[in-house]
């Protein structure tokens, strides 16, 4: 994945991705990095959708370490309601 994102193929990124988390949808890493690559190609939608994809999963490893990523990125983005709300999503349920 990091030598096809320095060469700037982010299709085969997402294909490696893809297939990395049909793999091991568990792995909380693969998911946080999948995620990260689409916010730095600004796909903010694209980005939010793997983070419901991923919190969404079951038996995810670490969730609150997805949950923390997930937060932190709608804050990066100043969306201020949906961290809000996620917050208080993972405090309930905690």
């Amino acid at each position: 994945i990091t030598i096809e994102r320095s060469l700037g193929e982010f299709d085969r990124c997402r294909t490696i991705y893809t297939k990395y988390i049909q793999a091991m949808p568990f792995n909380y890493k693969a998911w946080i990095n999948f995620a990260k690559l689409e916010k730095s190609c600004n796909e903010i939608e694209r980005c939010r959708a793997i983070y419901e994809s991923g919190i969404s999963e079951d038996e995810m490893e670490k969730p609150e370490f997805l949950w923390k990523s997930y937060i932190d990125f709608e804050v990066s983005c100043e969306e201020w309601e949906k961290a809000r709300i996620l917050s208080t999503y993972v405090a309930t349920y905690s």
